[in-house]
This record gives C-alpha cells, structure tokens and sequence, in this order.
C-alpha cells in the first residue's frame, strides 16, 4: 500500500482540471490549495523519516507501477495544457479567470511539466524516458535543463562554478536570472566542449534542437489559438520556470564544499542539499524533497530515495518554501537562522 500514496502526484493536474470548470473567483480553487492549504496542512501533519529496507528497495526497483505513474503523467499533463488553452481562447472568458487559469497552468508546468522531465530525464540510458522528458520539459522551454541539471549542476553543486546553486544573502531574482539566463548559455558550453571531446563537429551541438523543440511549441500555440492566447500560455510558461528557479534558490542556498588543496572540490555529502520530510510535498514531486540522496546518485529512482540523518532540514516543507523564495525579505532571515543552527555540519 506504501507505493499507492504516488498517485497523489496526480492531485495537482487533476485539480486544475476541475478548476478550469470553475467561473469567478471560484477558478483559483487549484491556486488556493496549493498555496494556501498544502503548504499550511504539512505544518501540522507528521513529518515522514522512514526509509525502505533493503528488500523493499529491491523489490521497488524492479516495480513498473512507479515507471508508469511517471509515463501516464505525460498525457495528463497535456492534456491539461490543451484543456488550458481551449478554455483561456473562449471569447466569454472574465478577467478574473484568465488570471486564475494562467496561474494555474503556470503552476502545473513547474510542478509537473519540469519536476516530472526531471525525474525522467536522469534515467540517461533509457530512451523512453528521455523522450517522455523532453515532452515535459518543452511545455515550458526547459529542455537544456536536463543537459546543465545532469552535466553541470550535479557536478558543481554548492561551487561557486554551478550557477544553479544561490549564495548566503544572494537574492531571488538575481539568483532566478544567473541561473536560467547563464545556465542556457553555459548548456551550449557545455554540449560543445562534450563534442570536442567525441571529436565532433561543434556545428552539431545539440542545443540547436533544444532550443527550436520548445519555441516551435509556442510559434504553434500562436498560429493555432491566436496571439492572446499565446501570450497567456507564454506568461505562464516564465511562471513555471520561476517555480523551478526558487526550488533551484533554496535547495542548497548558502551550502558550499570545501575546496582541497589540489584545487578540486570535496565530494558532494548530505549537508550540500537542504532536505524536507513533509509528505505532501514529497509526493506531489516524486520526493524531490528528499534532495540529499538524489545529489549522492541522481539516477537513484525517486520511490527509494531516502532520507539523510546528516542532512540540514528546510524549516517548512517545499510548497511552503517555493512561496517564500519570492519575498527575500522573509526568506533570508528564516534560511540565515537555518544555516546557522546547522553550522556545525562545515
């Protein structure tokens, strides 16, 4: 019954769905659950520490239901999308609902669109996967992500080389700029220097189609429902990537590793990554929360990922923390007390 608890990833799409059926101020029905009632609810539920047997591990690696809960999200998740764009083109549409659909479906392509291709798309050796990835993660101009998340970011992480890891004090909106920015950019880096390497052509870089398979998907939402409605889809696509933007902000905000003196940086341990045990959370992304171990092995599926006893712990649960990474002035001092109660870790 343990595994079942995983299809609660699919609350969120579901959600928007039923809230794309509702008019006025009703439609925020999804925005308001995710943000108001989620993030306060895993403040009073029981966090849960349990890690799976050896046994279990083995037994739920070799499970096809926690491959297929991610393989059934691809169609759900555009399926959404379509019902979005359908819903949001209706000429007898309020302003109060496009307000609230676009926030909606912002919302579902970064907590299911990007965290789901991510999950996916560190599966590098199976071809389905990466492709069912790159579905997710052109929903919202995210496919260099998996390049950067895989070859940069997981090779970087609390460096100052890794632009996805944000510094003590630095802001959110810097920080959302030099990592989204500067990680497309250094993603072509990247890809060239991998050619090189293979004694490739650095004509081929394959950030050429990475980056057409995703604008190709907007130019069409254009032509096909119009311009406000690819304005709104747009909109909402940068909302989404600012989801994925805060959780890159405090995953591992103010972590560093220490340099050796060969030049190199030390291992990447479990106090690089900051960690949450809140359920709701680790659900509804593939335990994404439990950070420490993904960055310890990051093909690691996500139903055996385990929580780390030497790991810092966020102060609340992920959805909680994604809001408050958009207000620095709260988040900086909530995060400074963190970094020092567990400044013994250094």
């Amino acid at each position: 019954m343990k595994k079942i608890k995983y299809i609660g990833a699919y609350f969120s799409p579901l959600l928007a769905l039923l809230s794309f059926q509702l008019q006025g101020f009703g439609a925020f029905l999804c925005i308001f659950t995710l943000y108001v009632i989620v993030p306060i609810s895993e403040q009073f539920l029981p966090q849960d520490t349990y890690n799976l047997s050896k046994a279990e591990k083995e037994l739920a690696k070799d499970d096809p239901f926690y491959d297929w809960i991610l393989y059934l999200l691809v169609p759900l998740h555009l399926f959404v999308i379509y019902t979005f764009l359908v819903k949001i083109s209706s000429p007898e549409i309020q302003v109060i609902e496009i307000i609230a659909y676009t926030m909606t479906i912002g919302t579902i392509l970064g907590v299911n669109g990007i965290n789901g291709g991510h999950e996916l798309g560190h599966k590098t050796n199976e071809p389905v996967k990466l492709v069912c990835a790159h579905i997710l993660l052109a929903t919202s101009l995210q496919n260099h992500f998996m390049t950067y998340h895989n070859s940069g970011h997981h090779r970087d992480v609390a460096t100052p080389n890794d632009l996805t890891t944000a510094k003590k004090g630095q802001s959110f909106y810097h920080f959302a700029i030099q990592s989204q920015i500067g990680g497309y950019f250094k993603t072509w880096k990247l890809e060239r220097e991998k050619l090189l390497r293979q004694g490739k052509s650095t004509f081929l870089n394959p950030m050429i189609i990475l980056t057409l398979i995703p604008w190709s998907l907007q130019a069409f939402i254009f032509i096909y429902f119009g311009w406000k409605t690819g304005i709104l889809y747009l909109l909402a696509s940068i909302f989404g990537i600012s989801m994925l933007e805060s959780q890159n902000y405090f995953s591992h905000y103010g972590l560093t590793r220490n340099k050796k003196e060969d030049g190199s940086y030390e291992r990447v341990k479990a106090h690089h990554s900051w960690n949450s045990d809140h359920l709701l959370g680790r659900i509804l992304l593939f335990e994404l929360t439990r950070h420490s171990d993904h960055h310890f092995m990051g093909a690691k599926p996500y139903q055996v990922l385990e929580s780390k006893a030497d790991s810092p712990l966020l102060p609340y649960g992920y959805p909680a923390m994604l809001i408050l990474g958009y207000f620095p002035f709260l988040f900086k001092p909530i995060m400074a007390r963190q970094l020092e109660k567990y400044s013994y870790l250094k």
